[in-house]
């Protein structure tokens, strides 16, 4: 009996069991009104589980990974990525965020003291830190977790590889656009018009900008190109000039997502 039940806990099926924190029992209609999934990837996923069900009583979506899986994790919504490289050599350390970069996603580096350069800890942001498992407490990596879902503004459950303007959705992955549920049928030429007005973040591009972004510096045709291009997005997307709800006009400049 004593063996199946220790084969039952090793088995990658029940990892799970490992990370079920021991919750106290919530109040009725108690729970959690919005959440940020946080994936850590850990070789030695046990030894991060103070840390698992920290993050889970403060109502984060939680998944743990042993391995880097490339095929799970371009599926996954995705809003901050844990990679526990406190067992690492430097040079195993030193070639893991350039995977992780890669992949679009907010990453906090757990590495050993040694691999800690001064350097790596001043240039921390919301897109990349790093922190010393060994001497950081619970409670500072917490607050490191939570500055850098702040800072970077994403919306629980966003994915890294799309846009959202209000009920407009844009899968960089699919090259699909979405309004609500329906999808709408654009050129690639309109998907990329829309990608560089979203990328711009509300600021606005000259048609002469559009242009070079768009169809590239090269590219000798008139503005009214961009003019064409924009008018045949708003209808597909029924977006009233006069009433913006996706892209502004902003009259002698050029075009920007609208607020």
């Amino acid at each position: 009996m004593q063996k199946e039940r220790e084969r039952e806990l090793s088995s990658p099926l029940n990892d799970s069991i490992l990370f079920r924190p021991t919750l106290p029992e919530p109040a009725i209609g108690d729970y959690c009104e919005t959440t940020h999934r946080i994936v850590i990837i850990s070789p030695f996923p046990y030894s991060l589980h103070e840390l698992v069900r920290e993050l889970t009583i403060k109502c984060y979506d939680v998944l743990v990974f042993r391995y880097w899986d490339e095929e799970a994790l371009a599926v996954l919504p995705i809003d901050l990525m844990i990679v526990d490289l406190s067992k690492e050599t430097k040079h195993g350390a030193s070639a893991a965020p350039q995977l992780m970069r890669s992949h679009g996603v907010p990453t906090l580096r757990l590495v050993n003291k040694e691999n800690l350069s001064s350097d790596e800890a001043d240039k921390s942001s919301y897109s990349e830190a790093v922190m010393s498992w060994e001497s950081s407490t619970i409670e500072q990596v917490l607050e490191r977790v939570h500055s850098m879902l702040a800072q970077g503004n994403r919306q629980p459950g966003q994915r890294s590889d799309q846009a959202q303007v209000k009920d407009l959705t844009v899968d960089y992955k699919r090259v699909a656009v979405y309004v609500g549920s329906e999808r709408i049928d654009v050129t690639k030429t309109e998907f990329d018009l829309l990608k560089a007005l979203l990328e711009a973040g509300g600021s606005v591009l000259s048609r002469q900008e559009l242009m070079d972004r768009v169809w590239g510096e090269q590219y000798f045709g008139g503005s009214n190109t961009v003019d064409v291009h924009v008018k045949s997005l708003r209808q597909k997307l029924k977006d009233d000039p006069k009433t913006p709800k996706y892209i502004a006009t902003i009259r002698g400049v050029g075009y920007r997502i609208s607020d």
